[in-house]
């Protein structure tokens, strides 16, 4: 009897063993979960598995696929994550893992270190033609300057290639935007250059432009710059009103024929400062005016006498006129007001008028 008690007990014995094992005594698999994220055309989501076990390592990367965004921060289930050699790396957690991108928009791009940046003229808005303008047939446009330095950006280039980019199509297409080169006289070595917009092609808003140009003896370069595009008449420049005092010095006494113009050289369209201010000397109190100046913005100085003819209705014996060269107050480190080849620079508010004299 004691014997089949003996057997009885280790069998039951054995038989729990086995159950134990069985229930979970030993090692479960590490449960699996879901890994998801948002789809984007301006960033792209590269080898992010779409499931992982629970304490693995999960490895991916995120690129941007817009010049107008740069990734700002990647969140696992709302937690950063720090982007490493090898791209961004989380452990995955017993739950199911959502993938969060946030982009950081580049509104200004201007690299210090390249040959390329925009000229100090540009101003940030951009006006639409004007209803009589988009009627006629001729070109409406805005011209970007730029401004090229030249001892990095090399010579003998001669061939460019651009691309132009738009945040918004339906504010500045990409279409309206082109790139017209500054050669030489007596060649085709680009010297500089300007964007040209086509004010009848874009619409009210704010949109970023992106430029990259690239040429034969140079590396690229790119800019990217917002803009706002507003109604005809609707830009308003910094100005100052700038006192003259002209000084005619020619051999003409006839006042009446003696005309001066100023010219902008980067004029705004549709802004409150006029591209020319033209007067003849015969209009003004003993050679005292005054023009408005588009602060940052550089004049030409162009003078000439000239005799209207009744019978002929028109203007003869045209005789230019030149401007003598002139130095005003101002510091080395922020520049002199001058007048120099019959260009007018104001680099601060004249102390007193600037005098100009014309001589033939």
């Amino acid at each position: 009897m004691k014997k089949l008690s003996f057997i009885v007990f280790a069998a039951f014995a054995v038989t729990a063993a086995a159950g134990l094992a069985a229930c979970g005594g030993g090692s479960e698999d590490p449960a699996i979960h879901s890994i998801t994220y948002t789809e984007s055309q301006n960033y792209n989501v590269i080898s992010l598995a779409e499931s992982g076990q629970t304490g693995s390592n999960i490895l991916f990367d995120v690129r941007s696929e817009s010049v107008f965004y740069e990734i700002d921060q990647v969140t696992c289930n709302g937690t950063p994550i720090t982007k490493g050699s090898l791209g961004y790396k989380f452990v995955m957690p017993d739950e199911d893992v959502r993938i969060e991108v946030e982009l950081s928009p580049i509104t200004q791009y201007d690299d210090p270190d390249d040959y390329l940046s925009w000229s100090g003229s540009v101003a940030d808005e951009i006006s639409m033609a004007s209803e009589q303008d988009r009627e006629y047939s001729w070109d409406c446009t805005q011209e970007l300057p730029l401004a090229f330095d030249m001892s990095k950006f090399g010579s003998y280039n001669t061939q460019i290639i651009t691309e132009f980019v738009s945040s918004d199509e339906s504010v500045i297409p990409s279409d309206a935007l082109s790139f017209k080169a500054i050669t030489g006289s007596n060649d085709n070595i680009i010297r500089g250059g300007k964007i040209v917009v086509d004010l009848k092609k874009i619409s009210a808003g704010v949109a970023s432009v992106y430029f990259r140009f690239d040429s034969n003896n140079a590396s690229a370069a790119e800019l990217i710059r917002t803009f706002t595009v507003t109604e005809y008449g609707g830009i308003e420049l910094d100005c100052w009103n700038v006192p003259l005092n002209i000084v005619n010095d020619s051999n003409f006494d006839d006042t009446e024929n003696i005309f001066i113009t100023f010219t902008d050289s980067s004029p705004v369209y549709g802004s409150n400062v006029p591209k020319t201010q033209s007067f003849t000397l015969a209009d003004l109190a003993d050679g005292a005016t005054e023009i408005i100046y588009a602060v940052g913005h550089t004049y030409r100085i162009s003078a000439s006498h000239a005799v209207w003819n009744e019978e002929e209705g028109r203007y003869e014996a045209l005789t230019e006129l030149y401007v003598y060269d002139w130095v005003g107050s101002g510091t080395s480190e922020s520049g002199f007001n001058r007048i120099v080849g019959g260009i007018l620079t104001l680099a601060s508010v004249p102390l007193a008028p600037i005098e100009i004299t014309l001589y033939d």
